[in-house]
C-alpha cells in the first residue's frame, strides 16, 4: 500500500508543455492509423487528449510513480501494471467511468483537472478496483441511446485517495 498526505498537485508550465506534446502525438497517431473515436464519442480530440495526459501525469506525481508517457498502448495500464487513470475536467462528466471490456483486476483512479488562469491543478478524487465498480446499479448510457452503456461510479463509492495499492 502507498500512503499520501496530499491528494492534489499543481502542474507546472513545463509539465503542461510535455503533456501537450504527448497529446499531440496520441492525436496524430490516431489520425495516421485511421482510428475513430470509440463508443460513439464525438468529443474534442486534442483537448480531451490533453486532459487525459494531464490526469495521468498528475496521478504519477501525486503517487510518486514513474510516468511512462506512452503513445499507442491503448489497453495497457496507464501507470504501473494495473492503474487506469480516468480524468475529468474537459467536459460535463465528473464521474469515474468503467466499460464492460475494462479489466476487472485493474484499479481505476479518478483525477479532476481544473484550470486556474494559466495554471492547472489536479485533484485525486478516489479509486476503485474494476470488479467493484461494475455494479448493475451504476449502468447508464447518459441518455445517449446510440452509445453503449457504461458504469458511472459515483464519488461516494470510491475509495479515499490517501492509501492505495501500487
Amino acid at each position: 500500500m502507498t500512503e499520501i498526505s496530499d491528494n492534489t498537485c499543481d502542474l507546472s508550465w513545463y509539465e503542461v508543455s510535455v503533456a501537450i506534446h504527448i497529446a499531440g502525438l496520441r492525436n496524430t497517431e490516431s489520425l495516421r492509423s485511421g482510428l475513430k473515436d470509440n463508443h460513439g464519442y464525438t468529443g474534442r480530440d486534442l483537448h480531451d487528449n490533453l486532459y487525459g495526459v494531464l490526469g495521468e501525469m498528475a496521478f504519477a506525481k501525486i503517487s510518486g510513480r514513474y510516468y511512462p508517457m506512452t503513445v499507442n498502448t491503448f489497453k495497457g495500464a496507464d501507470i504501473g501494471n494495473k492503474w487506469q487513470i480516468r480524468t475529468v475536467g474537459s467536459n460535463k462528466n465528473r464521474n469515474l467511468i468503467i466499460r464492460f471490456a475494462d479489466p476487472d483486476s485493474h484499479y481505476y483512479a479518478l483525477i479532476e483537472i481544473k484550470k486556474y488562469g494559466d495554471n492547472y491543478k489536479a485533484v485525486f478524487k478516489g479509486w476503485v478496483q474494476g470488479a467493484a465498480g461494475k455494479l448493475a446499479k451504476y449502468l447508464t448510457d447518459f441518455g445517449y441511446e446510440k452509445r453503449p452503456k457504461v458504469f458511472k461510479v459515483p464519488d461516494s463509492a470510491l475509495q479515499k485517495p490517501y492509501w492505495f495499492p501500487i
